[in-house]
């Protein structure tokens, strides 16, 4: 099945995976090579988007970026053995301590996935980067919240943003890497920039007009769920009366990523209800102490 591919730019290209949950790489073009941004999570993907790169940048692909370690993002990277790998620090920290045990783990129930291996980043940076290249300014900042590893890249020229699972169509906070307040925060630091558009994580691709919307529904969701469950909590609600609370009575559509957002804002609530126990569990036992 063939990928999406949509141009955001003269020489700026997104790709969407058909196999899994829409997510998105990109590919900047240049008169002296190409930029690839993440790649999709099966080879047979990324190997379209190397052919389609073929004939539109002869030069070949003179970097790839690991936006975030998450596998659906990096799989692709052994398969552009002569282009410099960038990342944060981060980034090749979580795919050497979980990276590696994943994918072995990964190729026993899918067997694509057998001829893949895990490409270590060489070029790494702390806060940000900038690659200049053919007349292309690509400005690497690192954002964390989703993952502490995550960043977005911004090609100033193109004014497109890609922001990595940092914008998704719900924010997803329910992994043990998360941070509800670096991400609230790393998303208020995209208005900083001026865009046209941006490339999501995952799903559709969002427009100069919804730029600025999007962002804040982002923030304002994290914060309404946040409050709601310490509310319920306060009122001596159960986790089971979460279920009651739609993704839409929090200003989200149920229906991007074939309806798993919906999934995915269950799971931050649930998220917050654990954490929040174990932090009144916390208290108690320090009051105890005392």
């Amino acid at each position: 099945m063939n990928i999406i591919r949509t141009r955001v730019a003269d020489d700026t290209w997104v790709f969407t995976s058909r196999l899994y949950l829409e997510v998105n790489a990109g590919l900047v073009v240049t008169p002296e090579g190409g930029v690839l941004i993440d790649t999709l999570p099966f080879p047979s993907e990324t190997r379209q988007i190397i052919e389609f790169a073929r004939r539109v940048c002869p030069q070949g692909i003179k970097y790839v970026i690991n936006t975030i370690s998450h596998a659906d993002h990096v799989y692709g990277s052994y398969l552009f053995p002569e282009a410099e790998l960038i990342a944060h620090e981060t980034c090749l920290q979580m795919l050497k301590e979980y990276g590696v045990r994943a994918l072995e783990e990964a190729k026993e129930h899918t067997p694509e996935l057998r001829q893949v291996s895990i490409r270590f980043p060489k070029l790494v940076f702390s806060e940000g980067m900038i690659i200049r290249l053919g007349g292309k300014t690509i400005h690497l900042v690192h954002s964390p919240g989703p993952s502490p590893d995550t960043c977005v890249v911004h090609v100033r020229e193109d004014k497109v943003l890609f922001a990595s699972d940092l914008m998704m169509p719900v924010p997803v906070i329910a992994t043990p890497f998360s941070d509800i307040e670096a991400y609230k925060r790393s998303l208020l630091n995209l208005h900083d920039f001026n865009l046209e558009c941006i490339v999501q994580g995952h799903g559709d691709i969002l427009l100069r007009g919804e730029v600025t919307s999007s962002i804040d529904a982002a923030v304002r969701y994290l914060n309404e769920i946040q409050e709601m469950v310490q509310r319920l909590m306060a009122e001596g609600a159960t986790k089971h009366d979460l279920a009651a609370y739609d993704i839409e009575q929090f200003g989200h559509s149920r229906i991007p990523l074939g309806g798993l957002v919906q999934q995915f804002h269950l799971n931050n609530l649930h998220f917050l209800w654990e954490k929040a126990r174990a932090e009144q569990r916390q208290k108690r036992q320090v009051e105890a102490i005392r």
